[in-house]
């Protein structure tokens, strides 16, 4: 079995020759939308930018929960394409440039699973004024009641004849954790060829396991980082066979099982970090420092004997990637990340780095990771925002925000999140608030099933100019926030009528 890190996949989407059969295949007037329109589950389009500055919008409707694909390339010309996705409430979700796990440089991919129901907005545009045709993609599903895997407890996953995709999730625990792969069939050596993609609770597919050559694959996981969705099909519709599901603690997760390497007599040695005492001194010795100097960020870390290249990635405080982040690094152990101002309120970060290598067996190796804290810096402008707020009583959840004015802030931004148990930050809503106000009242905004809620006012000196498509602020100044709580609700809470 062979774990190929997504950087590797291009090689095993669709070929081209399969897409131009597709469009041959299809009624020219569903498959060519130059200006825009709409698109479905399953559909293919081929549009073209024909200006630097124009920007073809597509709609498609979808429900809570559905797992959506967007894929993005170039087809024809120079365009190098860039997705942006807006919700039905208005508000940008997503936006991608590129497509960071892929070898071509002029494609763009999006996952997710979708937070509202309604209307969504696909917005497509070349990347530095580039143009020419492009092929759009669009592969979505609806929701699926998922089998729960339990920490420590294996699952026999068969696998029929031409079957569905079948949907197993589990959320990561409070400890290093490992997804455990193992075929359960028979073969010269082990031949059946299932195919597992493990995805995060955005959406993002984060590995792709492949059957046929081994006898278990691994993924190392942080700990407390979400909610996971493993789906597990074959990879050949006529075979049908059975794979064994594993989560575990890393400490306690089983013994490496090494298995022929497809010689006659050749043995696969357990991988360093998935040893039996995990890596040992091989990842334990595996760590990243950090300089920062304002927003820029210089990240060094130890080699990792036998890798072959190095992935980087920064995620925020609530577990959203920043986009521009991911980087393939094949030459050396040290990168320079330079954080977007409208990004620095989302902090906290967390920067990963991860080891791999692709020889025979190409194998995901340690994973290391460092934090990165903006707290407490001050620009030239202010030195901070001292924010408030004051909960509504009676009816629905709301509450009115306040804060200083910054004398030179033409916006501001409101980032709502929701604090879980353990304390993480869950990202509600992005709103953007003239630079002349000094209050914004919000309701609708705060879910039942979380009693704690951070709010965090950023100020910009610009109200546009930033963002994918420039109508985000940016010239970031300071910011500030406040913890609102609200209690059960009822009389009691309320208080006497004024």
């Amino acid at each position: 079995m062979r774990y190929r890190p997504l950087v590797r996949l291009a090689r095993y989407v669709l070929i081209v020759g399969l897409l131009l059969v597709f469009l041959i295949l299809q009624p020219s007037s569903g498959t060519h939308a130059q200006i825009g329109g709409t698109i479905g589950y399953g559909g293919l389009l081929l549009g073209t930018v024909t200006r630097p500055d124009q920007s073809l919008s597509y709609s498609f409707n979808g429900n809570v929960g559905d797992s959506v694909q967007i894929t993005v390339r170039n087809w024809t010309g120079s365009v190098d394409p860039a997705i942006e996705l807006v919700m039905p409430d208005g508000v940008t979700t997503l936006s991608r440039p590129n497509n960071p796990f892929s070898n071509d440089l002029l494609e763009a991919a999006l996952s997710l699973f979708l937070p509202q129901a309604g209307a969504y907005s696909l917005r497509i545009r070349g990347e530095q004024g580039t143009t020419g045709e492009f092929i759009l993609r669009l592969q979505g599903r609806a929701a699926v009641d998922a089998i729960e895997l339990l920490y420590g407890l294996p699952l026999d996953a068969f696998v029929p004849v031409s079957p569905p995709q079948q949907y197993y999730e589990f959320e990561a625990q409070d400890c290093p954790t490992i997804l455990t792969v193992t075929n359960l069939s028979d073969g010269l050596p082990f031949t059946f060829p299932f195919f597992a993609t493990i995805s995060d609770e955005q959406g993002t597919p984060l590995a792709q396991f492949y059957g046929g050559d081994a006898v278990e694959d691994r993924l190392l996981i942080p700990a407390l980082s979400g909610r996971y969705e493993v789906a597990v099909s074959s990879a050949d519709p006529d075979v049908s066979g059975s794979v064994e599901l594993l989560v575990s603690c890393a400490d306690q997760a089983p013994a490496c099982v090494p298995g022929p390497s497809g010689g006659e007599s050749g043995v696969r040695a357990c991988r360093p970090c998935f040893d039996d005492d995990f890596g040992g001194d091989v990842c334990d010795a595996f760590t990243i420092d950090v300089e920062r100097s304002g927003g820029t960020a210089v990240f060094t870390w130890t080699p990792v004997e036998g890798a072959e290249w190095y992935i980087f990635s920064v995620i925020d405080a609530s577990g959203g990637l920043l986009m521009d982040s991911p980087r393939l690094i094949e030459d050396g152990t040290t990168h320079t990340y330079i954080f977007n101002p409208a990004d620095l309120p989302r902090g906290p970060f967390t920067a990963f780095v991860s080891a791999g290598a692709e020889t025979g067996d190409p194998d995901y190796l340690c994973v290391a990771d460092v934090d990165v804290s903006f707290d407490g810096d001050v620009t030239d402008t202010c030195s901070g925002l001292e924010v408030g707020a004051d909960i509504v009583p009676g009816g629905p959840r709301a509450a009115v925000v306040h804060w200083t004015a910054v004398p030179d802030a033409q916006a501001y931004l409101l980032h709502i999140y929701a604090v879980a148990d353990d304390g993480g930050l869950i990202g509600i809503r992005v709103l953007t608030v003239p630079g002349d106000a000094t209050t914004y009242h919000l309701s609708d905004l705060f879910p039942a099933e979380y009693d704690q809620y951070q709010v965090r006012v950023a100020a910009y000196s610009e109200a546009s100019g930033g963002g994918a498509f420039g109508d985000m602020p940016q010239g970031y100044l300071c910011d500030g926030d406040v913890t609102i709580t609200f209690g059960p609700l009822g009389p009691v809470e309320w208080g006497p009528a004024v």
